[in-house]
């Protein structure tokens, strides 16, 4: 047998010969060949050196997947899960909507990347898949909790839109998130050669933002170093200001607010409100309170800043 991709929780079966697993009264028949079957723990321990059965077969092979989409065997064991468990697909569809539809927190971003995972896996040549993870990479990777990871999400959403509209290439929604991460990762001609693409496909207030970006690309008006640097940078930042290290983080973030191209591409409203606590534990209330008021000028809804801002006023 193969060796498989140890996970927790799941014993592998390893079948002596070729067998069928059949379900839903005789409607449904899997072949499995000499591929490891993944089983629950419990479902193993039951079988006694069994053949599993319909059930035991479902159940094993859709915790494998949403535990590594990336194990080996995953394509075989979606295509069994594909072929013969509407009701799980119908489940990890309702999770991805819902996951999709809530500003969650980024241990559910990359739960729904998992499960986009599975349907990629399902269903190789829908672009739709590899786009929205992709989408939601780009999302992680500018989440202030996940900065420190910028760098290797964001090649991995490009990575994934690539792939993605290979198999759809007119998906505006997927375009316009490649360029964004190309301008992230500074690979400012590509960025550009895809927001002229699609210019003439948005609307006139959209286009126009488009149209100053890529005027500004042309003036070389553009941060120091790509965005992502500075992304990691501030994440430094923060990793520095929980070590009790204010100086130094002050000093980080007050470099890259320094940059206006940078500010101007991404006003970041954390950056002068991170700035402010480092100012506070300092004894710099005054200094903190300049940082919080340009803060709630880039975000008027800022409620942590708002309450800080009320906590030393004086």
């Amino acid at each position: 047998m193969q060796q498989a991709t140890p996970l927790a929780g799941i014993v592998y079966y390893g079948p002596p010969a070729p067998f069928e697993v059949t379900g839903l009264d005789g409607k449904v028949r899997i072949e499995v060949g000499s591929e490891p079957v993944p089983l629950v723990e419990t479902d193993f321990l039951k079988l006694r050196g069994e053949a599993p059965g319909y059930d035991e077969l479902g159940r094993g092979i859709y915790q494998a997947l949403r535990t590594d989409p990336g194990c080996r065997f995953a394509g075989r064991y979606a295509a069994w899960l594909k072929e013969g468990y509407p009701h799980y697909v119908s489940e990890l569809a309702s999770n991805i909507l819902m996951l999709g539809e809530k500003d969650v927190e980024v241990p559910y971003l990359d739960r729904r990347v998992n499960l986009l995972k599975i349907f990629a896996l399902m269903e190789p040549e829908n672009g739709h898949f590899p786009l929205e993870i992709g989408s939601t990479l780009l999302d992680k990777g500018c989440r202030f909790s996940a900065l420190h990871l910028s760098t290797v999400t964001l090649y991995k959403a490009a990575e994934y839109l690539e792939r993605g509209l290979s198999l759809d290439p007119g998906n505006l929604r997927g375009i316009s998130n490649l360029a964004e991460v190309y301008f992230l990762l500074g690979k400012y001609e590509k960025a550009s050669s895809l927001w002229n693409s699609l210019l003439p496909t948005l609307p006139e207030q959209s286009a126009g933002e488009v149209r100053g970006r890529l005027e500004r690309i042309g003036k070389g008006e553009l941060p120091r170093v790509p965005a992502v640097d500075y992304l990691e940078a501030i994440a430094g930042a923060m990793a520095m200001k929980e070590d009790g290290d204010y100086l130094e983080a002050t000093a980080v973030l007050n470099d890259v607010m320094a940059d206006a191209f940078f500010a101007c591409e991404f006003p970041m409203p954390e950056i002068p409100y991170l700035l402010a606590q480092c100012c506070i534990s300092m004894g710099g209330n005054a200094d903190a309170r300049t940082y919080l008021r340009s803060a709630l000028r880039m975000n008027p809804d800022f409620a942590e800043a708002q309450s800080l801002l009320d906590q030393i006023q004086g």
